[in-house]
């Protein structure tokens, strides 16, 4: 079973209300790709802070060491990269609303659906 956040964003502006299933867990996408998996949620903030950090690295560090330290970066990327999104998506006005478990973004849904049908009418 997967676990997943229910982030929801309150009407404003005009706009109805909105909600985002966001799946808790590693992610092998930030793990490989970390820029691209932030850029393609995004998260473009998010890339280029990664990019910072790696040009950061690039600069201080010798070469042997730079590699060790982007090897740490990239495995904290994929055990981290979805609370990031969370932490991201919180600055964007979301908040986290309930918890539901699933074996899919599917079923998650559905069981949103069976206790929340307000926020599962705001997800559709």
């Amino acid at each position: 079973m997967r676990v997943w956040t229910v982030r929801v964003r309150p009407p404003a502006g005009g706009a109805g209300p909105r909600t985002i299933l966001l799946r808790d867990g590693f992610s092998a996408g930030a793990l490989l790709l970390p820029v691209v998996w932030f850029a393609g949620r995004g998260c473009l903030a998010l890339a280029a802070m990664h990019l910072a950090v790696i040009a950061l690295l690039w600069a201080l560090l010798p070469s042997d060491a730079f590699g060790v330290a982007v090897a740490g970066l990239q495995l904290f990327m994929g055990f981290e990269a979805r609370n990031l999104q969370g932490w991201w998506l919180g600055l964007r006005g979301f908040r986290a609303e309930a918890v539901v478990m699933a074996r899919n973004e599917d079923a998650a849904f559905l069981n949103l659906a069976s206790f929340r049908p307000d926020l599962a009418r705001a997800a559709v």
